[in-house]
């Protein structure tokens, strides 16, 4: 905190830039407790699937929604073609998307708010356990919020400037954020909302803005007209997702209907904290009760409330809160998008935004104890929650020493564990237990093995220091610990078969 008060005497000297403590918190954070890829259900497998085909036979015709989100899958398959695939090759690019949207929240916050409320802001959204958690991990969350600071960052300049260029800028960051992913388009009513509220002399910036955006969109549409014959072809992947089977979704849910509007999509989303009151309300309850970001949404909440004449009177706060709920609303009550956290960093980031704005003030009013405290309960959740993971790592070594030494021929495995162990040598080859049965079948899971003969079996669970350990066993801020387990099992025989 002696940071704050030198940032807010730096009129006279101090040059240390805002998103430096915040950059040195995310790779901190990164760094200490790596989460790369994970595989199993995650779409991060789709995403590394795409990106394969892209390193080996440049831009592929997409036949998934994962597929066709180019600004993704496409540099993570020019990495792996140039260094092969890894934990942190496959990891490179989200984690520049990661840097590349903190550095522009940070510096879309000190536009409009100076460099101590920035550097408090940027150093929120780091801490929010969901942010470095997803930095090594191949899902567009990421570049789509890197694309959309990039845009708002670039339309502030453009206003302040009255400058065109920058406005075509702005549209086509914005496309560009479309193309990572369609629910982006939620913005173009905050936009318009936005775009009534100018003075005249800048409301023609809407045109150079409008263009850029749709040249780009026009460009990938012209693409898929000349691949497939229709330049709607993205689009309606996109659009028909909600058809692809999950276990996210109530069991006898239609989803061959549109997710637009889709009351049973809205209502039969499985609660992530499973919380259920009403459905209109479920999912913002469920977002503040998750660990993944809502210590720092309520965090913004209560500071909001003890400082609530100072967020009144902040006419920009206002329009910041107004515009996350907004967009909140259009994402789960509109699009009826599944209402997990990660689907909401424009949310997280403005509570970041109105953390740093008003923990920066209270600061400078002799508040100093309520803002030390917020940001130490910020890093301690984030800590925990980085410490809190399952080591697939080890699971990971172990499999690939278990494969090398197999006889050959000898393995099978299901597709769970074959994801998940998409990046250890050999496991792409081996068959699912159904396609040969009487193989002995490697799996990994969080259940003891079950087999009729269980020949290897390894558990990866955490030796904790003695302070974890007590907050765990009494159910405080960690949940019980669930081993992974890495099993070789050798199956019944099939049914029928002789002996």
């Amino acid at each position: 905190m002696a940071r704050i008060a030198a940032i807010e005497s730096s009129e006279t000297g101090w040059r240390m830039p805002a998103w430096a403590v915040p950059l040195a918190l995310l790779l901190g954070l990164v760094l200490l407790f790596p989460r790369p890829y994970v595989g199993g259900g995650g779409d991060d497998w789709y995403y590394l699937e795409a990106a394969r085909c892209v390193a080996r036979h440049g831009l592929c015709l997409p036949d998934t929604h994962w597929a066709a989100r180019f600004p993704l899958v496409a540099p993570m398959g020019a990495v792996l073609a140039l260094s092969g695939e890894g934990p942190w090759t496959v990891g490179l690019v989200p984690l520049l998307y990661t840097v590349a949207g903190l550095l522009l929240f940070v510096a879309n916050v000190e536009r409009r708010f100076g460099a101590a409320a920035a550097m408090l802001a940027g150093s929120a959204l780091a801490l929010t356990p969901l942010f470095p958690l997803n930095a090594l991990q191949p899902l567009v969350d990421q570049p789509e919020f890197a694309w959309t600071m990039a845009c708002l960052l670039a339309i502030q300049i453009a206003l302040e400037r009255n400058d065109a260029r920058w406005a075509a800028g702005a549209g086509a960051m914005l496309a560009l954020a479309v193309m990572t992913r369609m629910s982006s388009l939620a913005l173009l009513p905050l936009l318009g909302l936005g775009w009534l509220m100018l003075a005249p002399d800048r409301r023609r910036l809407a045109l150079p803005f409008a263009a850029a955006a749709a040249a780009l969109l026009g460009i990938e549409a012209l693409a898929y007209a000349m691949a497939t014959g229709d330049p709607l072809y993205g689009w309606k992947l996109s659009l028909h997702h909600g058809r692809i089977p999950t276990t996210e979704l109530a069991a006898g849910v239609d989803t061959s209907r549109s997710p637009l509007l889709n009351l049973d999509f809205i209502r039969n989303w499985r609660r992530s904290m499973g919380i259920h009151v009403h459905w209109t309300v479920d999912p913002l309850l469920n977002l503040l009760a998750d660990p993944l970001c809502g210590l720092t949404l309520c965090g913004a909440l209560a500071l909001a409330a003890a400082r609530w004449r100072a967020w009144r009177r902040d006419r920009w706060l206002r329009l910041v809160a107004i515009a996350a709920l907004l967009h909140f609303v259009l994402l789960t009550y509109v699009l009826a998008v599944d209402p997990k956290p990660r689907m909401f960093p424009f949310a997280y980031a403005a509570a970041a935004a109105t953390l740093g704005v008003l923990g920066a003030r209270a600061w400078r009013d002799g508040g100093r104890l309520i803002v030390a405290a917020l940001f130490a309960l910020l890093a301690g959740r984030a800590l925990l929650m980085a410490y809190d993971q399952p080591d697939l790592a080890s699971a990971r070594a172990a499999a690939a020493g278990w494969i090398a030494t197999a006889r050959p021929g000898s393995l099978a495995t299901d597709e769970w564990t074959r994801r998940t162990f998409a990046l250890v040598p050999g496991a792409a080859a081996l068959p699912l237990g159904g396609e040969a049965p009487r193989r002995d079948l490697l799996t990994l899971g969080k259940v003891p093995c079950a087999g009729r003969q269980v020949l290897r079996e390894a558990n990866f669970e955490r030796h904790e220091p003695a302070p974890l350990a007590w907050l765990r066993a009494r159910g405080l801020l960690l949940g019980a610990q669930v081993p992974v387990r890495l099993c070789l099992v050798r199956p019944a025989p099939p049914h029928g078969a002789g002996g």
